[in-house]
């Protein structure tokens, strides 16, 4: 026992003294240990367990650096192939240029006159010094109407105003080009003498119709000379009151203008009366018969049957639709197919020459083709052939093995079919090559019938005026000519019926001048002309007979020669007719008809005690089944599109006129007729536009709507709504605004800006202190085609002309000579009167202007240039990024890279390749680009301006010719190198991205296992220090026992 402490004693028992052991006073917990880990050195230990864990990841990072460094190379190597594809990518826009033979054919043209001429040269024009005069400038049809007080509050009078364009006058005027058999007349100069010696020149050079050529010589005042239509001929009277002389008309120079206007010559007895200019010929135009209506052909059926006395039996079809029965001979106007071979050669990369010397007919040419052994088929697409290949193309065959045409021995038979096109795909759609659109077109089918062999020949009737039908045979029955399927075609060309004796001849095809046929009246269903009977006011009478007339100028004659002192004239509006009585009487002024009904479908049946009566619009048709698309419009036709049209029912189809086969309105009423709802669609009964009748007889209206955003229903003006109580849709071109009682100028503009009418109308102030408001009127349309023709019928408005329409016109060449070249157009603009130039007209020429037109040397020099620049930047760059500096060790990116150097290779190569095949330049060199040291190019312009100047075809061959041209195959190397999918460069920077994504992949897989390596490092770290604070704590704990006091 210890001393100072006895058993027993009070407090004697043991106890511990915690200020004597501190480590059992506050034990250490393990989540402190962990805690200090976190903050990188241990709490226990001392050791720097966070540095120490870095160190061993980093140096297990190695192979990751090492990975992330050559993932930094490959990205680098790809940054330079996109340098080396952006500078590659801009040669090949140069070489595209280069490859195409416009860039070669650009043009400039410089005028001498610009305040008269401005011209410009587009790519291929024609190159040379050409002169021009400007004698007019085209004008825009303007009227102005008689006052009124105010625009917004005074009325103008109930009645309907109706616009149209001079198509709708029934005095339109013939074209000068129209006469003559449509040889036309020779413009000049001629001299008229009255009989009192007074002369006067007449420039008929601006003089586009025989109307103008009227007004001309009416409106000069040097010869006391008037000139008139009369019939088919110009008459000119002396007007200077003598009884004696001759009244003359003689050419200026050595013109011809006199001879074809007809009025050459000279006349003692006061009236030169001229030679009939009317005729057609085999030149003339199907559409210029029947008063510009043409000849209503069916599509794909045929149009009538002419039966021969012998009972030989023809059907004809006036389509230009190609059969196998159609004679070689009709083709391309009448100058058929020359004897010869063709070469065909298939995709499979087989040829053969077909032999077609002795085909006759477009079923021989079928027949000899598919004979050939090449798989190769013939069909007809309207006036086209249609070549189809069904071979096979070759194992490995590229686009180069193409369906392809060509002539033999420099023949032109391949040409005359039309087949010497492209290839698209394995098809070859021909060129036109059946034309039916002429009076001669029609004559050569006819004839060249393959059941004629001479039995029949169609010919120009002796008068010059239609058809004539000869039939050569003999026998029981009669030539006849029969309609066949509903056409109209034989009609039109007045040869319907039976012969008389062995010829039928029809009636007139053209009108006359200056005048319509009585057909074409009240919409298209005419006049049936008889007798009729007047009596003027003064009681005298007179029976017309005009059971022959054929136009509404050979009634106008009869009423005027029939010695009543009643006057007949068309309107002033030129839609209709007037008939005055200046007899000077007080009684009824009568016209009736005695047979027929002339009188009453003229409008001018009349029993009153009136001075004349107005027949009003007599609604000349002016749109048939045969109206061209492109014609509608004032020549602007109908664009391309779709309309939907829905029926009273409900019922929709949508109408496609985008197919490419719709030529006339016949083929848009085809396509509306067989959508197979309740509409039907025809001719109006005005003839000027369509109708669309509804038959459904349901609840709803009847509305077309356009689709896809176009204006096709627009330009035939069906996009409507059929108004209230109507099952129809009138799309006249006749703009009809109807005008109520209270109507303003200011109303009545509105109401014309919503009818569609091709004017622009206005209210005009003209300041007067009476009646200052007038209504302008503008055609939209400039020159001739845009005459607007206006009917103000009961309303309060009547117009008078502020501009006349007329043509810009001019002289081509020496203005001076005999019988100059006339340029005309309907605007301020010429194109293409010299290929490839514009010219626009500013003013009037006093003097010629001439215009030079120079192919544009300094755009091929400057692309030429631009396209050295470039190759010798691509190769710089790749001479960069491949470099390797001995004295520094330092290499390019692409240093050792084989892609970059294949890519220089194959461009230096081609640069000194021989071009064989693209004509007497056959190198880069002769064209002025030299190649020096390490491919360094340089261009010699001179040189290249040299060539340029002296053979500019063959430097444009060098680089255009297809397949084998300089540009050609430049574009197609450069091709092979960018191309994004397969190009060279493409295919090795797919390559590098695929080995970035290995790489990505391999270093996010290591930094995984680094992660999951650190955590493991620190959870070991972690149990160490947990150790170590566990034996510590032991350690204290035993180190405070000893230290223990018992009390």
């Amino acid at each position: 026992m210890r001393p100072g402490r006895s058993a027993g004693q009070p407090g004697s028992a043991r106890r511990f003294s915690h200020e004597s052991c501190p480590a059992l006073e506050r034990p250490v917990a393990l989540k402190e240990v962990m805690s200090t880990i976190s903050t990188g050195v241990g709490l226990i230990s001392g050791i720097p367990i966070q540095e120490l864990v870095d160190s061993l990841i980093a140096v297990q990072r190695r192979p990751i650096d090492q990975l992330s460094t050559r993932l930094q190379n490959l990205g680098s190597r790809r940054t330079a192939y996109l340098q080396v594809t952006s500078q590659l990518l801009a040669v090949q826009n140069i070489a595209t240029r280069l490859a195409n033979a416009e860039f070669f054919r650009r043009s400039g043209a410089t005028s001498s006159n610009e305040s008269s001429i401005v011209a410009t040269a587009g790519a291929g024009a024609a190159v040379g010094t050409y002169t021009f005069s400007v004698r007019s400038l085209a004008t825009t049809h303007q009227l102005i109407s008689a006052g009124f007080a105010s625009a917004d509050s005074t009325p103008v009078g109930a009645g309907t105003l109706t616009i149209e364009t001079e198509a709708a006058l029934v005095n339109r005027s013939t074209s000068l080009d129209l006469l003559n058999g449509g040889q036309g007349v020779r413009r000049g100069r001629v001299r008229i003498t009255d009989r009192a010696g007074g002369s006067a020149e007449i420039d008929v050079t601006t003089a586009s119709t025989v109307r103008d050529v009227v007004r001309l010589i009416n409106g000069q005042t040097t010869a006391q000379v008037t000139a008139r239509v009369e019939g088919d001929r110009l008459v000119l009277a002396d007007a200077t009151g003598l009884s004696t002389g001759s009244l003359s008309v003689a050419e200026v120079g050595s013109g011809r203008a006199a001879a074809d206007l007809g009025i050459l010559g000279s006349s003692t007895t006061g009236v030169l009366a001229g030679e009939n200019l009317v005729a057609i010929s085999d030149g003339t135009r199907l559409g210029t018969l029947n008063d510009g209506n043409g000849v209503r052909s069916l599509r794909g059926a045929n149009d009538f049957q002419i039966v021969l006395a012998d009972g030989t039996s023809m059907d004809f079809d006036l389509s230009g639709r190609l059969t196998d029965g159609t004679p070689l001979s009709v083709l391309n106007r009448g100058t058929g197919v020359p004897a010869g071979k063709i070469k065909i050669t298939n995709r499979a990369g087989q040829s053969a020459e077909v032999d077609l010397s002795d085909a006759q007919s477009v079923g021989d040419v079928r027949t000899a083709v598919q004979g050939a052994g090449l798989n190769v088929a013939v069909t007809f697409n309207g006036s086209k052939l249609l070549i189809t290949d069904s071979s096979t193309p070759a194992s490995g065959s590229n686009n180069e093995n193409r369906l392809k045409i060509e002539e033999v021995a420099g023949g032109t038979t391949a040409a005359a079919l039309g087949l010497t096109v492209a290839a698209s795909g394995n098809t070859i759609t021909g060129a036109t090559i059946f034309f039916v659109e002429t009076v001669g077109d029609v004559r050569r089918i006819i004839n060249a019938h393959s059941n004629n062999g001479g039995k029949l020949s169609a010919e120009i009737s002796s008068d010059g005026l239609g058809l004539s039908l000869i039939d050569h045979t003999a026998g029981a029955g009669s030539l006849t000519v029969t309609a066949l399927n509903g056409s109209h075609a034989a009609d039109d060309l007045g040869i319907t019926g039976v012969a008389v004796g062995n010829t039928l001849t029809s009636r007139r095809l053209l009108a006359g001048l200056d005048t319509v046929f009585l057909s074409s009246l009240r919409g298209g269903t005419g006049v049936e002309a008889g007798e009729i009977r007047i009596i003027n006011r003064a009681g005298s009478s007179a029976t017309l007979n005009l059971s022959v007339a054929h136009s509404l100028a050979e009634v106008l004659e009869a009423i005027n020669a029939s010695g009543l002192g009643v006057s007949a004239e068309v309107s002033a509006n030129g839609l209709g007719i007037t008939i005055r009585d200046e007899s000077g009487g007080s009684g009824s002024l009568v016209i009736s008809d005695l047979s027929g009904n002339l009188a009453e479908k003229l409008g001018i049946a009349i029993d009153s005690p009136a001075d004349g009566v107005s027949s009003g619009n007599l609604q000349k048709q002016y749109i048939s089944t045969a109206t061209r698309l492109a014609d509608l419009n004032n020549g602007r036709g109908v664009p391309r599109g779709r309309f939907r049209i829905t029926d009273s029912s409900g019922a929709s189809a949508v109408v496609d006129l985008t197919q490419g086969n719709e030529e006339t309105l016949q083929d848009v009423l085809n396509e509306i007729n067989s959508r197979g709802i309740g509409v039907v669609a025809r001719i109006n009964d005005t003839g000027d536009g369509l109708l669309i009748e509804d038959t459904a007889a349901g609840g709803g209206r009847l509305k077309i709507g356009e689709e896809g955003g176009g204006t096709t229903a627009k330009s035939l003006r069906i996009l409507q709504e059929a108004a209230e109580g109507q099952n129809f849709i009138d799309g006249s071109f006749e703009a009809r605004i109807q005008i109520a009682a209270g109507d303003t100028l200011n109303k009545i503009v509105e109401k014309i800006r919503a009818s569609g009418a091709a004017v622009t109308a206005a209210v005009i102030n003209s300041g007067s202190a009476s009646l200052p408001y007038r209504l302008s009127l503008t055609s939209t349309q400039s020159g001739r085609v845009g005459e607007l023709a206006i009917d103000t019928g009961a309303s309060g408005l009547s117009f008078e002309t502020l501009s006349q329409a007329s043509d810009a016109t001019v002289v081509f060449g020496d203005a001076g000579a005999a019988a100059p070249v006339i340029l005309r157009s309907s605007t301020n603009s010429i194109s293409n009167a010299v290929s490839g130039v514009r010219l626009d007209l500013v003013g009037i020429s006093d003097q010629p202007v001439t215009v030079d037109v120079t192919r544009d040397a300094d755009a091929v020099v400057e692309d030429l240039s631009s396209l050295v620049s470039a190759l010798n930047s691509v190769f710089t760059t790749i001479d960069t990024l491949s470099s390797f500096d001995s004295e520094t060790e330092q290499r390019g990116i692409l240093n050792g890279d084989s892609t970059s150097r294949r890519v220089r290779e194959r461009l230096t190569g081609l640069l000194s390749r021989v071009f064989p095949e693209a004509g007497s330049l056959r190198q880069l060199s002769q064209v002025g680009v030299k190649i020096g040291t390490n491919a360094s190019l340089s261009l010699d312009e001179q040189k290249l301006r040299n060539l340029l100047e002296s053979d500019p075809a063959a430097v444009e061959a060098f680089f255009t010719t297809v397949q084998s041209g300089f540009g050609k195959v430049l574009q197609d190397e450069l091709k092979s190198l960018t191309d994004s999918n397969n190009g060279t460069i493409a295919l090795q920077e797919q390559a590098i991205e695929n080995s970035e994504e290995l790489i990505r992949d391999r270093i996010e897989q290591m930094e995984l296992l680094l992660e999951r390596r650190r955590e493991r490092l620190l959870a070991q770290f972690q149990a160490t220090e947990g150790i170590i604070a566990s034996l510590q704590s032991q350690q204290s704990a035993l180190s405070g026992l000893s230290l223990l006091t018992i009390r």
